[in-house]
């Protein structure tokens, strides 16, 4: 029997056993006997292997070798091990320049920075012992299914522009308009300092005077946890949204100790000495790469053409660049590839497995042997001899770091930062908002995407008509399911749609370097 956890980009990181080739859920108390269905559809994706790898090999190194080229590295997560990060030690060593910052997460982070300094969570028991969880911005019964299951006898108050799952069990649902989260975050600072609260604010964002004020009679008389997710920030301002937000949790006391109430993606490396990562000397944006600029493109676990933003752009760009592959599976980016290396899967190789969503710590075990498949650690050796290059510690010493916490979480200090105000789109008749969020049975673009763009039924529009959807970048068209879930302002297409990235914009967010996927307006044509 072997130990070893799911690899995918989500909060839970669940613990498997596997035995005579078959993975089993683990009994730790975040998995708790049960595995996703996205791990079903997991462990039955069709890997890639490479009988002549040696040969691959030999022509990436030779590649890599060609003199006064420009390298770019870009790396995803397409799977959440501690040991992805370790070819990045190769390619600083080259002088490649490194795609940072991020098209999820990195605006938030920076306007959680902002105030808290630290982007840490507190223990996932601190979050059990509440009495009301805030949820904002995050579908917790999807993203986070398993930790949702800890805490679903909770009181929750949900702040989404989409009736979730999470919002019809909660007690409270204030469904805002997108990019209303800076104002609504105004409006409870306020009735928190017993201010009064403009009538006319509350009715921009859809909120009666009944709903406020029982929010406010919740989050003042109970204990209070607050998660955020992802959603709030993927507009140009999204720190700031994100910093105000913060403001409302320290008015509840919720940094007070150890950090002890408010979840994001946070850091989970923090408490130990992570000896992997380098701080690279050139980098560029993540959120608005241009592969062209790059003689070479170096992509690892990542899925560029349907993920990032402006996919038509980028497609174009990968189309002109010399594209080296490594993934576990062919995708859209892949066949651009001039060469794929086929890495080895989360059952193939050690690794470490971190979660953003809780401080469990797995160390995962070879489960089962691969011959035309190569690990990133496997494969930085590799480099790292062709190149005679030192300095590459062993695995085990990567490993290792991560089974002694040299830091305990960290005590927040809160400080409160001017900001800007963020005002809605100005939508004409006709433009809506886009949303993006995640879907049940799809992550990121990994397995079954939806191919459906949502719309408010009072629109006037029939189940399966293909309409023409245009932003300023692109137009696509696509079939329309009503729902009335989401706001009449909003259309919702969910992350992982194949064409969702032709309409949004490759412009950065003000701080945190992210991309704006939401911060655009939509028209749409029956």
């Amino acid at each position: 029997m072997k130990l070893t956890a799911c690899p995918m980009d989500c909060f839970d990181a669940c613990e498997v056993v596997y035995k005579d080739g078959i993975c089993r859920p683990n009994n730790d108390y975040i998995t708790n006997k049960k595995l996703c269905k996205k791990f079903a559809y997991l462990i039955q994706e069709k890997n890639i292997f490479d009988k002549n790898l040696n040969e691959t090999l030999k022509k990436v190194v030779a590649k890599l070798k060609e003199p006064n080229q420009k390298v770019l590295y870009y790396k995803g997560t397409g799977n959440m091990g501690v040991l992805q990060k370790v070819p990045m030690n190769f390619f600083e060593k080259i002088g490649a320049t490194f795609a940072v910052g991020s098209i999820c997460d990195a605006s938030g982070e920076a306007g959680i920075e902002m105030g808290r300094k630290y982007n840490v969570n507190p223990s996932i028991k601190e979050l059990q012992s509440s009495e009301v969880i805030l949820v904002w911005g995050r579908n917790l019964t999807q993203t986070s299914a398993h930790i949702y299951k800890l805490i679903k006898d909770k009181i929750f108050i949900t702040i989404d522009p989409v009736s979730t799952p999470i919002a019809k069990k909660s007690e409270v649902f204030l469904q805002i308009p997108p990019k209303g989260d800076y104002l609504l975050a105004k409006l409870l600072q306020k009735a928190l300092d017993n201010e009064n609260i403009d009538i006319d604010d509350l009715k921009k964002l859809n909120i009666t005077q009944e709903q406020f004020a029982q929010t406010i009679k919740l989050l003042t008389n109970k204990k209070v946890s607050v998660m955020l997710g992802v959603g709030a920030q993927k507009y140009k301002e999204g720190a700031v949204i994100f910093h105000e937000i913060d403001k409302v949790c320290n008015k509840l006391n919720l940094f007070d100790g150890k950090n002890k109430g408010v979840w994001y993606l946070g850091n989970s490396a923090y408490p130990y000495e992570n000896k992997i990562p380098v701080n690279p000397t050139k980098t560029c944006s993540y959120a608005d790469i241009k592969f062209d600029d790059y003689d070479v493109v170096f992509i690892q676990g990542a899925n560029p053409a349907i993920s990032a933003p402006n996919s038509k752009y980028i497609i174009e760009s990968l189309k002109n660049s010399f594209v080296i592959f490594m993934g576990t599976t062919a995708n859209e980016t892949s066949k651009y590839a001039d060469i794929i290396i086929p890495a080895k899967t989360f059952l193939q190789k050690k690794d470490v497995r971190l979660s953003y969503g809780h401080d469990e710590v797995t160390f995962c075990e070879v489960c089962e042997e691969n011959d035309y498949t190569i690990s990133e650690y496997e494969l930085t050796s590799y480099l790292f001899n062709e190149f005679a290059f030192d300095g590459l510690l062993s695995e085990n010493e990567y490993l290792n770091c991560f089974k002694t916490k040299i830091n305990d979480n960290p005590e927040i200090k809160f400080i409160e930062q001017n900001t800007r105000n963020v005002e809605l789109l100005n939508l004409k008749e006709n433009e809506y908002y886009l949303l993006t969020s995640k879907h049940t049975d799809t992550l990121n673009s990994q397995f079954k995407y939806d191919e459906y763009a949502y719309v408010h039924p009072s629109k006037g529009f029939i189940d399966n008509q293909i309409v023409t959807i245009s932003s300023k970048i692109d137009t696509i068209q696509i079939k329309v399911k009503n729902d009335e879930r989401i706001c009449k302002n909003s259309i919702l297409i969910y992350a992982g749609n194949k064409q969702v990235n032709r309409l949004t914009s490759n412009e950065l967010s003000d701080c945190g370097t992210n991309a704006t996927f939401q911060d655009i307006k939509l028209t749409i044509i029956g």
